[in-house]
């Protein structure tokens, strides 16, 4: 991807500073994104431009001023199928991460570059990569308060994540006799290691997709402070947005969405990023900026 020297150009958009530093980080991300896009294209996988980079391509044509990421969403039958694709289509200078690929579980996968900066661990396991990334959410099925029948899955999808991201709830739940007729089975679940609960976690979210109006990224539905549920169907069909220099997909329902994830979007808030503590460096491999600055 090409950038006029222009691009880096240090701005105030919006009466925040943009430094030449977080152009050039934003450069990386699109440059991912770009590799993200060619392996979709090329598979004929759906993703979405969603969260702050949805906003800031409606709002701003481009990032938010004040952001530093760049966040993307599949449905989960898609996510599944990118999640293999993606070992051997995603190569040097990129690294595809997941839970089971490195040294990080969580429940989203990452796109990373190699020869860059983004330190989110200072003292991290052995082998952890650590290079400027852009966000794949899975998003999954979730309650849409007319189909009854799926509380009982959105209760074993609730229990199945804190299990892996939370053991000591499911643990304590054990102990106090809480979990009723799934005690056996859980009993059994938290003696797996903890890329086969992912496995299983994914698996049954994979069975479950389609089985209600709305979806979701399941960690929000948990922690009831992420983005909002919206209906599947506000993501039927897909318009391309000016980002920066390039067009991004967006589902076509992009005024029902963002309405429901923030309110009034169109004002603006001036924040901090999801990655404030972030150490970042576009011109640096993260092996090399720990050792040289971290390390000693």
């Amino acid at each position: 991807m090409e950038f006029a020297a222009s691009f880096y150009r240090e701005e105030v958009r919006s009466g925040f500073l943009v430094t030449e530093k977080r152009k050039k980080v934003w450069a990386k991300e699109l440059e991912i994104l770009e590799k993200f896009d060619e392996i979709c294209k090329k598979h004929g996988l759906v993703y979405y431009a969603y969260y702050g980079t949805l906003l800031g391509a409606v709002r701003h044509q481009g990032f938010i001023p004040w952001d530093d990421d760049l966040d993307v969403v599949m449905f989960r039958d898609d996510y599944e199928k990118f999640k293999v694709i993606a070992q051997q289509e995603v190569t040097e200078p990129y690294f595809y991460q997941n839970c089971y690929t490195d040294e990080r579980i969580y429940n989203f996968s990452k796109i990373m570059d190699n020869r860059t900066t983004a330190i989110e661990f200072t003292d991290p396991p052995e082998g952890l990569h650590q290079g400027i990334f852009i966000d794949i959410f899975p998003f999954d099925s979730v309650y849409d308060g007319v189909n009854e029948e799926f509380l009982m899955v959105d209760m074993l999808q609730r229990l199945l994540c804190n299990a892996i991201y939370d053991p000591f709830l499911i643990l304590d739940a054990l102990e106090q006799g809480k979990l009723g007729r799934f005690t056996e089975f859980f009993l059994d679940f938290m003696q797996k290691d903890i890329w086969k609960k992912c496995e299983i976690f994914d698996a049954f979210c994979l069975s479950q997709f389609g089985s209600t109006q709305k979806v979701n990224y399941i960690s929000s539905e948990l922690n009831g402070t992420g983005s909002k549920s919206v209906y599947k169907d506000w993501m039927k069909d897909i318009i391309y947005l000016p980002f920066e220099h390039i067009q991004i997909p967006a589902p076509a329902e992009y005024d029902k969405v963002l309405t429901q994830c923030y309110g009034d979007y169109h004002q603006f808030v001036q924040g901090t990023s999801d990655h404030e503590g972030v150490i970042f460096d576009p011109d640096m491999p993260y092996g090399e900026y720990l050792k040289r600055y971290i390390k000693k």
